[in-house]
This record gives C-alpha cells, sequence and structure tokens, in this order.
C-alpha cells in the first residue's frame, strides 16, 4: 500500500526562491522539485546553489528530485556538449543534497523513433553509469517529442535500461493523444514518483487534476496496488495565465479557467491533489503524509 507525500514545482508562482518557499508553506508542502531560482537550476553558481539549499534548510524544506533539463536536447546534436551539462546537473544534485533527477530522452521526430533507437539507448546508458558513479538515480518524465513520448517508448525504455526509473505525466500523453492509464502501467515497470498535472484532450488545455481526461483516481488506485511506502506526487500546475495572455483576455481560455496570479493558480493545483486523496479515503497526518 502506497503513502503519499506532495511536493510541487513551486517556481510557477515566481522564480524568486523567497516566493516558491512562501507559496509551499501556505500550502503546507514540505517538498520541492528545483527547476528555476531565477534562472534554470543546473545553470546557478555554486554561491547561489548554496544559499538556496541554505533558505530551503532553515524553511524545513526538502527536495524529492531535481527538476533538470537534461535530455531535452536534440538527438542529432553533439552528445559531449550535452554531457557537460548532464555533469554539472550531477554535481547540483550534490550540492542540494538529492539523489534524483529527473530528466528525458532526448528529442527525436516521431517518425524516427525506430532508426533513433539504438542511439537513445546508447546516450542513457553512458548517463546511467555516470549518474550511478554520482549516487544519482535518473528519473524518466515522458514528455512531447521525446522518445519517451508514447507508453510504448516509455516500456521499452525501463525494460531495456535497468537503472532508469520513470515519472508518470497523465496530462503529457493526453496532450499527444496517448492513453494515460497505458502510460501509468508502462511506468509502473520501475516507478519514481508521478506528476500531478492534467488535460483534456479535445481542448488541449491543461487542467487541475481531476478535470481532465488523465484518469489520475484510477492512475492513484493502480499506483496503491503496485506500490509499498512513500511515493511523492509533484504538483505542476500550469494553470496561470502569462502576461501575453493576460493582455489578451484576462479571463477566459478554452477551458473557462482562469487565474489573477500565478499565486491563486498554484494553490488551485494543490488544493485540487489534496481534494482527490480525500475522496480516495486518504488522510494528511502531522507528518503531512497521506495515509489511509
Amino acid at each position: 500500500m502506497a503513502e503519499f507525500l506532495i511536493s510541487a514545482f513551486a517556481d510557477e508562482t515566481s522564480t524568486d526562491p523567497d516566493h516558491q518557499i512562501e507559496a509551499l508553506k501556505r500550502n503546507r508542502l514540505r517538498l520541492i522539485e528545483p527547476r528555476n531560482i531565477g534562472g534554470g537550476i543546473v545553470d546557478r553558481t555554486d554561491a547561489e546553489l548554496d544559499a538556496f539549499a541554505d533558505k530551503l534548510d532553515r524553511a524545513g524544506i526538502g527536495i524529492s528530485a531535481l527538476g533538470s533539463p537534461i535530455g531535452k536536447f536534440g538527438i542529432d546534436k553533439d552528445f559531449d556538449e550535452h554531457l557537460t551539462v548532464f555533469r554539472r546537473a550531477l554535481e547540483v544534485c550534490r550540492r542540494l543534497g538529492t539523489d534524483r533527477m529527473r530528466m528525458f530522452s532526448f528529442f527525436v521526430p516521431q517518425d524516427r523513433l525506430k532508426e533513433c533507437r539504438a542511439e537513445v539507448l546508447r546516450r542513457l546508458s553512458v548517463m546511467l553509469e555516470e549518474a550511478d558513479r554520482a549516487g544519482v538515480t535518473l528519473c524518466h518524465e515522458n514528455e512531447s517529442k521525446i522518445y519517451g513520448q508514447n507508453p510504448e517508448e516509455v516500456a521499452d525504455l525501463l525494460q531495456s535500461l535497468p537503472g532508469l526509473y520513470g515519472i508518470f505525466d497523465a496530462a503529457n500523453y493526453v496532450m499527444n493523444d496517448a492513453d494515460p492509464l497505458a502510460g501509468i502501467d508502462a511506468t509502473l515497470i520501475r516507478p519514481a514518483y508521478l506528476h500531478m498535472k492534467d488535460a483534456i484532450g479535445a481542448e488541449k488545455a491543461i487542467v487541475p487534476v481531476g478535470m481532465g481526461d488523465g484518469h489520475y483516481e484510477e492512475v492513484l488506485r493502480r499506483v496503491d496496488r503496485a506500490m509499498d511506502g512513500l511515493v511523492y506526487l509533484t504538483v505542476e500546475p500550469h494553470l496561470h495565465i502569462f502576461e501575453i495572455y493576460q493582455k489578451i483576455d484576462s479571463h477566459k481560455l478554452k477551458t473557462g479557467i482562469a487565474f489573477d496570479n500565478s499565486d491563486d493558480a498554484f494553490d488551485c493545483a494543490v488544493s485540487a491533489v489534496k481534494k482527490m486523496l480525500t475522496g480516495l479515503g486518504y488522510k494528511e497526518g502531522e507528518d503531512l503524509i497521506w495515509r489511509r
């Protein structure tokens, strides 16, 4: 039986670390998946990383995984160039005290999947070896336009690369007309954790968890049956209307869901996850872990 602990991409409230910490505390969260702290997390200096780690420590907030951009790199580009960035990401993990890194499996033209498969596996194998030496687990997220966009490729990666773990993101499947339930089954070959982000397929629009076609209630039931112990649920809102859209229409998008600011969007996204867990019979403990 699984127990759940909620984390979040708090940079969707602001790129300012202090603002992110405030958002987490306001929503009773004690984990973050850092991605942007005044710039991409992998691009920060050692001094900036140390200052960020100190802020988190003083706030009592831990890191569930590094929200790295690793693997969002064209398969036809020079791999050595990307390895340099990857090695920096491993160092960032060390400095921040996390042993998990979110990553991807390279941008690949979807009509060249078979042609590029061997090179994808070769590159990931090299990265897995280096990550193992560094004590870091690589966690692969299904993402648009990469080798692991669809459940079939995710299953192939996890079956072919024993050191690789899977992150499930229902919205990314829905936005690519893939079945999220097939996606969670593929991820459960060797699961790491889940991203909590939903979408309506017909409208290609991101919505709070439970309002879209991600089948998150059934996803969580399958996770509960398949996994024992603590499972992270990382909230990734993607709900805020950015300024360019606000200038056009500050109230309506395709879904009719809009927010005055990024804090409201973030709070709504977290609340939706907690509401779903409550509906499934889970209760939040004093340690903020959801159990039933």
